[in-house]
């Protein structure tokens, strides 16, 4: 019996764990991408882990507490009063903003996949280099904090 044969059970339902897109890149998706951006790069990786169908509503349900949560602050009068304490434009704290929740929402997802994370560093597995999601997650973060941020400003 090999140290694969005992690890195996604790790690992970699959027999080899997939190749996953790196962490780090994960990391850096969520922080230029706010919460749709780190949404974007865990349904690149769900998909890899064969978990779409699973992982998707909870993914969904993550990315969009966040920007619900942001919603009520703004309603509130919390971004506003935090904004004094930082000085600069409403925008660019705005930005901050997008910038904390989506680090909060990574560090959520990572703790959906860390099983797999985990798995794929015991078993020796190298992540996949996460060029391709990392752009379309962070253009599509971009894009959604542009919108978010642009329909605050509005009403």
């Amino acid at each position: 019996m090999s140290s694969e044969d005992l690890l195996r059970p604790t790690l992970s339902e699959y027999r080899k764990p997939p190749a996953l897109y790196n962490s780090t890149g994960f990391f850096l998706c969520a922080f230029f991408g706010g919460p749709a951006g780190a949404g974007v790069y865990a349904l690149a990786n769900s998909f890899r882990l064969g978990r779409l169908p699973r992982d998707l509503p909870v993914i969904i349900a993550t990315v969009t507490a966040c920007f619900l949560a942001l919603l009520e602050l703004h309603d509130t009068g919390v971004l506003a009063r935090l904004s004094n304490y930082l000085g600069g434009t409403q925008l660019r704290n705005m930005e901050i903003f997008l910038r904390a929740f989506g680090i909060a929402c990574f560090g959520a997802i990572y703790l959906l996949h860390r099983v797999f994370f985990r798995a794929a560093g015991v078993s020796g597995m190298k992540s996949l280099p996460g060029w391709l999601p990392g752009i379309v997650a962070v253009l599509a973060g971009m894009a959604a904090n542009i919108a978010f941020t642009g329909w605050i400003q509005h009403h």
